[in-house]
């Protein structure tokens, strides 16, 4: 069965990608996004994620694309988003820290993430790309 998820590329301002680091596998840096629960759309969903991940309150400016990793059943839909507010967060047992990074200098990140990102700050839309095993580790 193939899992859906969504992550949300939110620059603030146009120099800064917003990130967040894992406590869960795979640990590391990506953009904040998750999977979709039953009945929910992806424009919700990812809403929903980065305000569980990070405190920020989002809208959504564009879809910017779709990631398949077929080898492991993976659909994840990309948007860019910009930050409205931000609610009081504490790190918890899923996200370890939020930080904003510039795009010349982001922090070592797994599978696709980087290519989001640069599919986003480059304007692109509605993009569709297929990764395999040795793009997406």
């Amino acid at each position: 069965m193939t899992t859906v998820g969504v992550f949300a590329t939110i620059l603030n301002g146009s120099s800064k990608v917003l990130c967040v680091r894992r406590n869960y596998p795979p640990y590391g840096w990506t953009t904040p996004g998750g999977r979709l629960e039953d009945g929910e759309s992806p424009e919700v969903a990812v809403v929903r994620e980065v305000l569980e991940e990070t405190g920020y309150q989002v809208v959504i400016d564009r879809l910017v694309g779709i990631y398949s990793a077929p080898f492991k059943s993976d659909l994840v839909i990309s948007f860019l988003c910009t930050p409205v507010s931000r609610e009081l967060w504490q790190p918890d047992g899923e996200i370890a820290a939020v930080e904003f990074f510039a795009v010349d200098a982001l922090p070592p990140m797994r599978g696709n993430s980087r290519q989001r990102i640069q599919d986003a700050i480059e304007g692109r839309v509605g993009v569709w790309r297929t990764f395999g095993p040795e793009e997406h580790a």
